[in-house]
């Protein structure tokens, strides 16, 4: 159809030969006949033209860490016989992405191909969709325009962000988690059970196994282990309210925190299982493939909302996996402000877990609630604290802007105050 200058130039088409004829004036009515063709022939040329164009959009990676950039391609190729005209491309983007991807082509030769790219920089988690793409076909004059749709819709992941952790010591005898799962003597003879894996900050530098290290050029850890002592179990208290303030969301920083506890035992060799409270369980296993799984769903996880009057989710999952828990094993509850019963629950785990751990980002914090509010907020903090620390439980508190990296390594060197010393930083608290 005819693009706002084709309109114009049609119109004064008419009203050339309108007065041409009044007047009289040949000349005039050849200027507007010559015009009116010329708008007839664009309009043919973008809406019949023999140009065939074919459409592949890619996005490299198709998983990333929310804050990386994306790569989208667009490769067009034409496949008709004959030259596509000037084509002006928009790509439809989410609104939770900034930014426009508009292109303008001067046309594609028969047989040829052209690729354009542009680049994304998520902000957040979340499964993004980017598409249909629209193309628009215009004359060299611009006299004429058609649309039509091409590459369909193409969605990527991206992850919650990702702290590098370290392995806490287990205080009881001043050694890693790695060194307590040690395989201790059994009267065999002659046999030697261990995998070797790469150096983790807290190992026992008596454990490096210097020929790998030499011919890896990075430090090998002499790993000797009974498998089912390095197991862990995350899990997620997904029905916290997420409060947010300013740019920090208390649901977002757990997600984020569970995401860094994944990569850590991933990293160091651990089976895991990721598990949350409204009942979405990721069973036990290890490697990339299930790494990636545990991240695709904290990519899309959303809180989960409890009816009233309905039992606490995360005393319900505390129970369920306190009775079928395997000795020897590693628990991590990532979540917000826990009520006195999920405490009580949590504290029941410590006796079939060798090694607890409770990471909160209490509401509160995170709220623009009334300072009496906070104050109640805290108080609870306090309590649960006290309760968590008596049961053995290593615990850590903390909110917006607040490193987990630095609050999870102070664990080993924090004694059993669980967490103390997160809360004693906010200053507007004190």
């Amino acid at each position: 159809m005819p693009t706002t200058r084709g309109w114009v130039v049609g119109l004064s088409a008419f009203l050339l030969i309108i007065l041409g004829t009044a007047l009289g004036v040949r000349s005039l009515q050849q200027l507007g006949v010559g015009l009116l063709i010329l708008v007839v022939a664009a309009a043919i040329v973008v809406r019949h033209g023999k140009h065939d164009i074919g459409l592949t959009r890619t996005v490299v990676p198709e998983r990333i860490s929310s804050g990386q950039p994306v790569t989208v391609s667009l490769l067009l190729k034409n496949n008709g016989r004959g030259p596509a005209p000037l084509m002006l491309l928009e790509d439809r983007l989410p609104p939770q992405l900034p930014g426009r991807a508009r292109f303008a082509l001067h046309g594609i030769e028969a047989g040829g191909s052209r690729q354009v790219s542009f680049g994304l920089r998520p902000p957040r988690r979340g499964r993004f969709q980017i598409g249909p793409l629209e193309i628009a076909f215009v004359d060299p004059f611009g006299l004429a325009h058609t649309r039509s749709r091409g590459a369909q819709i193409t969605s990527f992941l991206v992850y919650p962000a990702i702290e590098p952790l370290a392995l806490p010591r287990d205080l009881g005898r001043q050694q890693s988690l790695i060194v307590s799962a040690l395989r201790r003597p059994t009267g065999a003879q002659g046999e030697e059970f261990y995998t070797l894996r790469e150096y983790v900050q807290g190992d026992d530098l008596r454990k490096i196994h210097w020929a790998s290290t030499a011919k890896r050029r990075t430090y090998m850890i002499r790993q000797e282990e009974t498998p089912w002592h390095t197991r862990a179990t995350i899990l997620l208290d997904d029905g916290m309210l997420g409060e947010r303030l300013g740019g920090s969301n208390s649901f977002e920083r757990a997600v984020e925190a569970t995401a860094s506890i994944v990569d850590l035992y991933h990293r160091s060799s651990y089976s895991s299982r990721l598990v949350t409270a409204s009942g979405v369980t990721i069973e036990t296993a290890k490697g990339a493939d299930h790494m990636h799984r545990c991240l695709d769903l904290l990519a899309t996880i959303e809180t989960a909302r409890t009816e009233r009057g309905r039992p606490d989710p995360l005393l319900a999952r505390l129970t369920e996996i306190q009775s079928g828990a395997l000795a020897e094993g590693t628990l991590v509850v990532v979540g917000g402000s826990l009520s006195a019963t999920a405490v009580a629950g949590l504290a029941q785990c410590r006796r079939r877990y060798k090694e607890v751990f409770c990471v909160s980002f209490p509401e509160h914090r995170f709220g623009s609630g009334t300072t009496r509010s906070r104050w109640d907020g805290e108080s609870e903090i306090l309590e649960m604290l006290r309760q968590l620390t008596r049961s053995g439980i290593r615990t850590i508190v903390l909110g917006p802007e607040e490193s987990l990296a630095q609050a999870w390594g102070s664990l080993s060197a924090a004694g059993r105050r669980g967490g103390e010393r997160s809360w004693e930083r906010k200053p507007e608290l004190a």
